[in-house]
C-alpha cells in the first residue's frame, strides 16, 4: 500500500490554505442558517404533525439490559442542559418499591397473574406521577419584577423508562397520556424511542 503524501498546496503553512469562508463546513452552516421556502415548509409540517410541544412524554422501548436507562440520563442531561424542564420515570424503581426490594426471575414470567398485576401497578404509579409532573406548572415559569408578568412556561418532557415491549403495553401509554376525557385541556405528545 501507498501512504498518501500531501501535495505542497495541502501542506500546513504552505499558503495553499483556502479561506475559511470557501470551507465545506462554514457553507454547511450557512446553509442551515438561511430560511429557504423549503425549510419554512418542513417546519410547518413539523407543526401540523406536534401542535404543542411544551408537554412531550418520550418513552423508551427495547429488551432488558439494553441501555435504556443509560439514554434516559443522556437525554435528561441534553434537554436540561439545552433549558428544557426533564425528568425520567424509571418503572424499575417504583417496581422495586411495589415488590419491596429485588425480584427473581419467576417475578418476570408471563404465566405469574400476581407478578404481573405488581409489574403493572408499577408501571401505573410511575405514570400517574409523570403525568402530574408535566401538569404541575409550579416553578416552570418565573416573575419578573419590573413587569410582575409571568414569562413563557419552560418545556417539560418526561421519560418513561421501562422495556414496553409489548404492544398492549404501548397502546395503554398512549391511551393514559392522550385520552380526550382523562386530559382534557392538557395536551401531551408521545414519542417512542
Amino acid at each position: 500500500m501507498v501512504p498518501y503524501k500531501m501535495s505542497g498546496s495541502d501542506q500546513p503553512g504552505s499558503g495553499g490554505e483556502k479561506p475559511a469562508t470557501d470551507s465545506y463546513y462554514a457553507k454547511g452552516s450557512a446553509e442551515l442558517a438561511t430560511e429557504s421556502a423549503l425549510t419554512l415548509l418542513k417546519i410547518q409540517h413539523r407543526l401540523r404533525l406536534t401542535k404543542r410541544s411544551d408537554r412531550l412524554v418520550i418513552v423508551l422501548v427495547g429488551l432488558p439490559g439494553r441501555g435504556k436507562s443509560f439514554v434516559a440520563r443522556k437525554l435528561q442531561n441534553f434537554l436540561t442542559w439545552r433549558g428544557t424542564e426533564c425528568k425520567v420515570f424509571n418503572v424499575g424503581k417504583y417496581r422495586r418499591e411495589v415488590a419491596i426490594g429485588s425480584c427473581d426471575s419467576n417475578f418476570f414470567d408471563s404465566k405469574n397473574e400476581a407478578a404481573i398485576e405488581a409489574r403493572q401497578k408499577a408501571a401505573s404509579l410511575a405514570m400517574e406521577d409523570m403525568l402530574r409532573w408535566l401538569d404541575n406548572n409550579e416553578g416552570s415559569g418565573t416573575a419578573t419584577p419590573s413587569s410582575g408578568a409571568l414569562r413563557k412556561a419552560k418545556d417539560r418532557i418526561g421519560i418513561f423508562d421501562a422495556t414496553n415491549s409489548t404492544k398492549s403495553r404501548r397502546n395503554w401509554i398512549l391511551e393514559q397520556c392522550t385520552c380526550r376525557v382523562k386530559r382534557a385541556g392538557k395536551p401531551i405528545g408521545v414519542v417512542f424511542v
